[in-house]
């Protein structure tokens, strides 16, 4: 290849560094470089670039997806195992008021958002996914299974607000780790395969919990629900260290990889923005030699990307979006509650939880592979929250048991745009890495927020009609709908702007750069 293009870690959005001129991408691996002299990998476009990018990412996806699907149905087994527990005599065993218990419910999530966006920064820069994601994993595992031995409300409280902190670590975590792999217009139906994890973890929930509550109620002097929270902690624990054999790094350190794939897993993400701009590339002096960077120097690029996030416009409205979004999913938190409204036993009450569960693992899949397929993000959006909307005013409107059922089936719909708001979010902020991963963070904050106070408006007394809750996310789902489409409009002017030649978040229009909308 001609000339060399020595990349800085420069976080001045008003100077982009273009691909419109030579470069040699081994530049971009830092202290790694000296492996890949000489290497080489087909030009773009070319078939023999088409056929290696195939098999980089069949290697990638059989590796990665199932590994992260598997985590995340145990996290959310982890997490939401205390609404199975409640229609047991997990109040009863340990004296728990309806607010007690709400709180035990909503604590999590404190733990959860506080931890969210030092997690995420900090992910980014050790760059160990492979070891940071299924070790907080073993924790909350080793922190779910002790639930099985409080004695009270206190006990309780305690182990769920460390399980947030836990926790926090996965989602936003895994969203920023598929974005270092993926181009944007492969990242929404990878997300959607991802979250199908806690799709299929919520309807197996329910089938888990009827077997355990059914069979093991005594079990060697133990209430069923202890058993429920001991067997799936000790089998996410076993999970999540497995995972740290299986899992990849990022594209540059993946050993397993060869020489040539690895250069075009690095060369994959650059061609996506049109131009590089990597943080683990070394930071060069005016000589062109590379710059030692202690720890504050980490720290401080780490709050440098936190502070970039938090003045991006877009970030500000996809905050809303999913905040908004997550008020009508906090649903789930009391899911099994409202199924038990329509009358059934708790054993039915359980096997019912399943459908919708498997009816959003469908669509969300479908919703996110069709976006890709037209590269198009806002108008598959909608129907989430769309159909969510319409499922709340026929729940507020009757009580008899097939409609309320068919209500049910369309109120987790919502989540079927929940991957694809987070795979939206990590296209529009594609560089630089790090304030994607404060990006994500971020936001995942304001979709996690809401779950600290929903299951206070789903109170045991509201059953049937749960007026208030319901009402509540009819206006929520609406103020979705707004959100996305301001931010539409955002990305649109955005555009407008590329297109004429213009400079947005250091992207230059030149390169063919647009976001996606």
């Amino acid at each position: 290849m001609g000339g060399t293009l020595r990349p800085s870690v420069s976080f001045n959005e008003e100077k982009p560094s273009n691909l419109n001129v030579e470069y040699d991408p081994i530049q971009l691996l830092g202290d790694l470089s000296g492996e890949f002299d000489g290497v080489t990998v087909p030009a773009k476009g070319t078939p023999e670039r088409e056929e290696m990018e195939k098999k980089l990412k069949f290697k990638i996806d059989m590796t990665i997806m199932p590994v992260v699907i598997a985590m995340y149905i145990l996290n959310y087994l982890d997490r939401n195992n205390i609404a199975a527990a409640k229609l047991g005599t997990l109040r009863e065993d340990l004296n728990l008021t309806d607010t007690n218990y709400s709180t035990c419910v909503s604590i999590l999530f404190v733990g959860y958002i506080l931890m969210q966006i030092p997690s995420n920064l900090l992910l980014e820069k050790l760059g160990r996914p492979s070891l940071y994601l299924p070790l907080a994993m073993a924790i909350w595992g080793v922190l779910s299974a002790c639930t099985a031995a409080v004695q009270g409300f206190g006990g309780l409280f305690a182990v769920r607000f460390l399980i947030g902190f836990a926790e926090a670590v996965f989602y936003p975590g895994v969203m920023f780790y598929l974005s270092c792999w993926y181009t944007k217009y492969e990242i929404a139906k990878r997300s959607a395969i991802f979250v199908t994890g806690s799709w299929v973890s919520g309807a197996f929930s329910g089938l888990i919990a009827y077997g355990i509550m059914k069979n093991m109620d005594g079990a060697r002097g133990l209430e069923a629900w202890r058993w429920l929270f001991l067997i799936e902690g000790v089998i996410t624990v076993a999970v999540a260290l497995v995972s740290i054999f299986i899992l990849p790094e990022l594209p540059a350190t993946t050993k397993w990889l060869s020489k040539e794939e690895r250069l075009l897993g690095v060369i994959r993400m650059i061609e996506d923005v049109g131009q590089a701009d990597d943080d683990h590339a070394p930071k060069l002096d005016a000589n062109g030699e590379p710059v030692v960077e202690d720890l504050h120097g980490k720290f401080k690029t780490a709050m440098e990307g936190f502070i970039l996030a938090s003045k991006d416009f877009k970030v500000c409205i996809a905050f809303f979006m999913m905040f908004f979004l997550a008020v009508t999913a906090g649903v789930n938190t009391v899911f099994p509650s409202i199924v038990k409204s329509l009358g059934y036993g708790t054993e039915e009450t359980y096997l019912l939880t399943a459908p919708p569960w498997i009816l959003v693992a469908i669509t969300s899949v479908l919703n996110s592979y069709h976006s890709d397929y037209k590269q198009e993000r806002y108008f598959h959006f909608l129907w989430g929250p769309t159909l969510s909307l319409v499922g709340f005013v026929i729940g507020i409107a009757t009580t008899k048991t097939a409609p309320r059922y068919v209500a049910m089936m369309l109120l987790l719909q919502v989540y079927n745009s929940w991957s694809l708001g987070y795979a939206w979010l990590a296209s529009i902020i594609p560089r630089p890495p790090i304030k994607r991963a404060a990006a994500v963070a971020c936001v995942n904050i304001g979709g996690n927020i809401p779950n600290i106070f929903v299951p206070y408006i789903y109170y045991s007394k509201a059953s049937p009609h749960y007026y208030a809750g319901f009402a509540v996310c009819i206006a929520t789902a609406l103020l979705g709908l707004v959100s996305a489409t301001v931010l539409k409009i955002r990305l649109n002017a955005l555009n407008k702007k590329l297109a004429a030649g213009g400079i947005v978040d250091g992207l230059d229009g030149s390169t063919g750069f647009r976001f996606l909308s």
